[in-house]
């Protein structure tokens, strides 16, 4: 395809209303197999794009080195996008909408594990359960160190994920190197994973916990078989925490909706002029136990239609921060290129009329969370030596102080900050060196994670809520 043709092609799917396909009121995004949606032709004389010609035509023949026309059309578009001053509005490259449909369909083909960036380092943080990953033996605490032969220190960790990633059916090879043992390798052959976005344990006084992390198309059905099984074990009340969740698929809210929030208006989207396109309502009877919700900054989109249609009907208190505000529903248009183009179609307001994109929704109760809660988010500081100094050992200390071993936070790896490690090491059983080894580090995770649980006063304040205290 000539340069000029695929730039029109390109602004066909931008600069023109594709009517058929858009008359929908819901996020919805098409299967990567769907075939494209048809792409609306335009005018190449258009007078509006005269400039972009223009501007074309004298790079083309006069710019002192020769032009990567892809690279070219791409930044054309994203510039175009930007001038809407709408984040939500948005080209993505073919990786970029691969790594987007993975969380709003819920799965993906590889080895089943959650890595994230260590120092340089791919550290598994989970293993799903029943994965290639788990069946080979991979554990939380492992570090992938190659995979097909290529050092991950080589890779960014987006490439080391799309690596570990593949058709089902197809073998990856990564060599490990677990705390303790020598480096070895293992060869998985990869599958079909689904992503679990709900997940529930039962509190103290039968109080159920369940977490929403995003909203897949698998998330309502979930959320069903998991408020059954609690309801199942008597279940007094419900914490549903919504905490960091980012929104996701707008049909999937509305069911999850369907089977919480009371009998009522769900939620409405309305157009560019305010008219009201589309209702949705639950004609669910409330059920006799308590209830409270976890927002913060980080709630978000479809979290927040959930969290808003609850507060409104009055089923529930929200508690924690005020949410992120985003009020609007984005349509996904597949393009030839093998990309994608996620726009804004519509906005949605709470049952209230409460316009999410002008002010976010308020908890019932304000209530933070103390610093030493997100100690568990922060890497855990490694490769350190008596007389080191700087913030890692600041945030060494710091760790080691929260769980329990004083010692004065002077950011200098001295003689009192071994002797913590020392006792920390003995007390999980493991070699006292007074060093953070890779050992060390896993435990102090693990450790860093139940602790958080009891200074998560969101949490905390939620369960006496409904608890009637």
């Amino acid at each position: 395809m000539k340069k000029r043709d695929l730039l029109l092609l390109l602004l066909a799917v931008l600069l023109v209303s594709n009517v058929g396909t858009h008359l929908i009121t819901r996020s919805f995004y098409d299967a990567p197999e769907a075939p494209f949606d048809p792409v609306v032709e335009v005018n190449a004389e258009r007078e509006e794009a005269s400039l972009l010609w223009e501007v074309w035509d004298l790079l083309e023949r006069e710019y002192y080195e020769p032009l990567d026309a892809e690279k070219l059309i791409e930044g054309a578009v994203e510039g175009m996008l930007d001038s809407l001053d709408d984040p939500h509005t948005r080209y993505l490259s073919p990786e970029s909408l691969e790594d987007m449909l993975i969380h709003t369909m819920g799965s993906f083909d590889g080895i089943g594990v959650e890595i994230t960036e260590d120092e340089g380092e791919v550290l598994v943080l989970r293993v799903f359960e029943g994965s290639p990953a788990e069946k080979g033996g991979l554990l939380e605490g492992d570090r992938i160190i190659e995979v097909e032969g290529t050092p991950t220190t080589e890779m960014t960790l987006d490439e080391a994920a799309r690596n570990l990633r593949g058709p089902s059916g197809t073998e990856v090879e990564i060599t490990v190197r677990r705390a303790g043992e020598e480096s070895f390798e293992l060869t998985l052959v990869r599958a079909d994973i689904e992503i679990k976005t709900v997940h529930a344990r039962m509190l103290e006084n039968r109080i159920g916990y369940i977490e929403i992390t995003n909203f897949d198309q698998n998330t309502a059905e979930d959320l069903n078989r998991t408020l059954q099984d609690l309801e199942g074990r008597g279940l007094n009340g419900l914490v549903l925490d919504l905490r960091d969740n980012p929104g996701g698929l707008l049909e999937e809210a509305i069911e999850v909706g369907k089977k919480i929030v009371p009998a009522g208006e769900i939620t409405r989207t309305v157009d560019r002029d305010g008219n009201v396109l589309q209702r949705y309502y639950s004609e669910a009877t409330p059920e006799d136990y308590p209830m409270a919700v976890l927002v913060n900054e980080y709630t978000a989109s479809a979290a927040e239609i959930v969290a808003g249609a609850l507060q409104d009907s009055g089923r529930a208190k929200l508690i924690g921060e005020p949410t992120y505000g985003k009020a609007t529903v984005q349509y996904l248009q597949h393009l030839e290129g093998g990309g994608g183009l996620r726009y804004t179609i519509a906005k949605y307001l709470t049952p209230k009329g409460h316009d999410l994109g002008r002010e976010s929704l308020k908890p019932d109760e304000k209530v933070g969370l103390p610093e030493e809660y997100f100690l568990q988010f922060r890497s855990i500081p490694g490769k350190l030596e008596e007389g080191n100094t700087g913030e890692k050992v600041v945030l060494l200390q710091e760790i080691m102080d929260f769980l329990g071993y004083e010692l004065e936070v002077t950011g200098v790896f001295d003689e009192q900050t071994m002797t913590a490690l020392r006792n920390f090491q003995e007390d999980h059983g493991l070699s006292a060196t007074g060093l953070p080894d890779e050992a060390m580090r896993e435990a102090l995770r693990k450790t860093l994670s139940e602790r958080a649980t009891e200074v998560d006063e969101q949490l905390n304040r939620a369960v006496d809520q409904v608890k009637g205290l």
